[in-house]
């Protein structure tokens, strides 16, 4: 008995059915080529280092191709800005006229030297500007360029420019003297054009002071002019002895009919001042000068600088 519980024991441990039969056997086939891949594996080596150096020389040609490329775009990049460049590390403002500019000059302007060059053949032409928005006209002529150019345009008048040609040209020197002799400008009823050829003046402080001037409703003292910006002492005193103001020309505040709104825009105006003005209107009725003094809400000083702008 003992005997053949062994064999039964040993029998059902070492014995196997058809399927584990057929893995056995698949298992031991792997295990073979694995282990003649192993044999064979140091007779690939050569081949194995000839396909890393291939590998190598096509990352080293792909590298230098990569770089040829950037090399490429750094000089079209270089090409396109050529021109840009130019333009700003010789950009110099100043007052100009286009039908006059020498060559040079237009290209401290920021002109590019065939810009320029295109401006002379221009004129050569017969060509002319007859005001300054001719000059985006110009065959080149970047908007960019013509917005920066624009204030510091300056077409004199082509009747006056004949006769200054033609007429006087001739006359003695004597004669040209008298025609510097400048009289004082009245400041309330100026253009823009006798404002700019103030010495002292250019086009930026003939804008600001044009635009103060609208605001307030005309100047009838000199001092307000401290008030524009960028004014200094120097400038202010180079600018009021070329000057001259006439009070008639001031355009009036109309105190007891102007509405909230308008009068606070006003540079001598607040929000507080003007909804005192607006309060006692509609409490008393119309304003007059002495009920303005007795508002106690402006100073001496502000009063002085009010009371020329108001109509009752």
């Amino acid at each position: 008995m003992p005997v053949q519980k062994l064999k039964s024991f040993l029998f059902n441990f070492f014995h196997f059915n058809k399927q584990e039969r057929n893995g056995v056997f698949v298992l031991c086939v792997i295990i073979v080529v694995l282990f003649a891949v192993r044999l064979l594996l140091p007779y690939f080596g050569n081949n194995s280092s000839n396909v890393q150096l291939m590998t190598i020389n096509i990352q080293s040609s792909t590298h230098e191709i990569e770089e040829n490329k950037s090399v490429i775009k750094d000089s079209n990049k270089s090409d396109k800005n050529k021109e840009w460049s130019d333009h700003k590390t010789n950009n110099q403002l100043f007052v100009f006229n286009p039908n006059t500019i020498t060559e040079d000059d237009a290209q401290k302007l920021g002109f590019s030297k065939k810009l320029s060059s295109t401006l002379i053949n221009f004129r050569n032409k017969g060509g002319k500007f007859f005001k300054p928005e001719d000059l985006k006209k110009l065959y080149g002529m970047s908007p960019k360029l013509f917005e920066e150019l624009e204030s510091y345009i300056l077409i004199p008048n082509t009747k006056k420019e004949y006769k200054r040609d033609s007429a006087y040209t001739n006359k003695p020197s004597t004669y040209e003297k008298k025609t510097f002799t400048r009289e004082l400008v009245e400041l309330n009823t100026a253009d823009s054009l006798s404002i700019v050829f103030l010495k002292g003046i250019g086009p930026g402080f003939t804008k600001r002071i044009i635009k103060y001037r609208s605001m307030l409703g005309g100047f009838h003292s000199v001092n307000q002019l401290k008030d524009v910006y960028g004014m200094n002492d120097s400038l202010f005193l180079l600018l009021s002895s070329q000057i001259k103001l006439d009070a008639n020309a001031l355009t009036r505040i109309p105190i007891n009919a102007i509405d909230f709104n308008s009068l606070r825009k006003h540079p001598y105006f607040n929000f507080q001042s003007a909804q005192a003005v607006v309060n006692f209107r509609l409490k008393h009725g119309k304003l007059t000068e002495a009920d303005m003094k007795g508002l106690g809400i402006f100073s001496e000083e502000k009063l002085r600088l009010i009371l020329p702008y108001l109509s009752y």
